[in-house]
Parts: C-alpha cells; sequence; structure tokens
C-alpha cells in the first residue's frame, strides 16, 4: 500500500477520533456500537453484493488487492528500458530480442515484443495488445464498481439504522428519560457510521482504484507505443524523443538523454 493511503487514513482517522474524544469529553466508547456496526456494514454489504453477479465480485476483490498493494511503475526506467530494447534490436536485429524479451517483467511488455519477433503485422500487434488493454480496463471497473457501490448504499443503510432506534424510542416515550436518549444515540451513531463508510472507507478504496486503473492504462500504453516503434525500425533516439512526449517538461529535462 503507497504512502499517500497510509497517510491518508492515518490523518483521517486520527482527526476523528480527536473529535470523538473531545467532543465526549473522554467517553469514546460512546460511538462504539457493535450492533449499529454490523446493521450498517451488514446491510450496504448486502445489498452491495445483490447488485453484483457472483464472479463479478470475486473478479472486483482480486483486483482491489492488487491495485491497493500496487507497485509503482516508473515511467523514466520504463522509457530508458524500451529504449534499450531499441538499440539492440537496430544493432542486431529484430531477432535479438528473443533473449532479452524473456527478461522484461512486465508480461504486457513481452507479449509485444515476442508480436515483433515473430513478424507480427503492426496493425495486428496493436489491436491484439489495446484488446488486452481494453479487457483489464473492464476488470478494473468492477473493483471500483464494488466499493462505489458500498460508498452508495453507506449513507442509506445508516439511515435505516437510525429509523430503527428511533422505533425503539418512540416505544420508550413514557419511560426513563436516560433510556430515550441511549436510544436517539444509537440512531445518531448508525447515521455516522453510513457517512463514515461512504467518506472514511469505501469512497477512498473506490477513487484510489480509479486512479491505479489509469495509471496502468498509461504504462502500457507507453509500453504499446515503444513496441510498435521498435517493431518499425526506428532509431533509437527517435523511440526516445517519442516515448518522452508521455512526461511532463519538467521530467523530460530530469531525465539523461540516450546515446
Amino acid at each position: 500500500m503507497d504512502l499517500a493511503t497510509v497517510v491518508g487514513y492515518g490523518l483521517a482517522w486520527g482527526a476523528l477520533g480527536y473529535g470523538m474524544f473531545h467532543a465526549s469529553h473522554g467517553a469514546i466508547m460512546a460511538y462504539i456500537k457493535p450492533g449499529e456496526v454490523l446493521l450498517v456494514g451488514g446491510c450496504a454489504l448486502g445489498a452491495t453484493l445483490a447488485s453484483m453477479p457472483m464472479h463479478s465480485v470475486k473478479g472486483a476483490l482480486q483486483a482491489s488487492l492488487k491495485m491497493l498493494f500496487f507497485k509503482e511503475t516508473h515511467v523514466d526506467h520504463l522509457i530508458k528500458e524500451m529504449v534499450t530494447y531499441a538499440e539492440t534490436a537496430r544493432r542486431d536485429g529484430v531477432l535479438a530480442l528473443e533473449t532479452v524479451s524473456k527478461e522484461a517483467p512486465d508480461a504486457f511488455l513481452r507479449r509485444g515484443l515476442q508480436l515483433t519477433i515473430d513478424g507480427t503485422d503492426p496493425e495486428m500487434i496493436e489491436r491484439i495488445m489495446r484488446i488486452e488493454v481494453e479487457a483489464m480496463l473492464e476488470r478494473h471497473k468492477h473493483g471500483k464498481h464494488f466499493w462505489m457501490s458500498l460508498a452508495k448504499f453507506g449513507p442509506g443503510c445508516g439511515l435505516v439504522a437510525c429509523l430503527t432506534a428511533q422505533v425503539a424510542m418512540f416505544r420508550n416515550l413514557g419511560g426513563d428519560a436516560a433510556v430515550i436518549g441511549a436510544a436517539l444515540a444509537v440512531a445518531l451513531v448508525g447515521t455516522l457510521y453510513g457517512a463514515l463508510l461512504q467518506n472514511l472507507i469505501a469512497g477512498p478504496v473506490a477513487e484510489k482504484l480509479g486512479i491505479r486503473s489509469k495509471e496502468e492504462a498509461f504504462t502500457k500504453e507507453i509500453i504499446l507505443q515503444g513496441v510498435l516503434s521498435i517493431q518499425a525500425g526506428n532509431n533509437p533516439r527517435v523511440v526516445e524523443m517519442q516515448l518522452m512526449s508521455f512526461m511532463s517538461p519538467k521530467e523530460q529535462a530530469a531525465m539523461p538523454k540516450a546515446a
């Protein structure tokens, strides 16, 4: 899990804990209601599962774990790697890539280089690799949909918990005021849990997955353009200049040029 996720959740939950402690004068256990956690969390999760086919749920959870614990790809390193392959192909021929391509860490890159080595038509290479990217993005949508659904149903399920507790409160209107106050507190805590599920749990995860998906698609686009440029037999300097277009001017200035 990247540093921004850890720091972000730590800051958000730390601020929430301090606010609860300050507002309750130290009686923070007033906000801990296991029954309401089960009601809100169970209802939101059940509604989310009901909105998706089971195979999509399994795929969504796998994609979520993969993308939350994401190993970032450095674009400058990737471009240097593509330029190295271009130099090898220019100097020794495309067939010389067969050995080095097996050592490439990215399966998408290995597949593109293998298609190039096999002499596949460039239009076919682009078509095959774009299909793979589109299929990847579709899988990522399921992962984001799972967490977005949790975030969407969270506040509504919090309202359900609130109304459930209010029914109990209204049944005791003629009784002890302390009982009524306790029931009202439970009702408000249910609403709080729904808001937390949306804004401090599921919502940030869904947004993070969306960004990670775009980052991975961006990386694969660099690989795709590099493979097509190598297949066309372009000069390594041309390959480098083409791929550096994906970087910001500041990143381009900081990157050493190929020989």
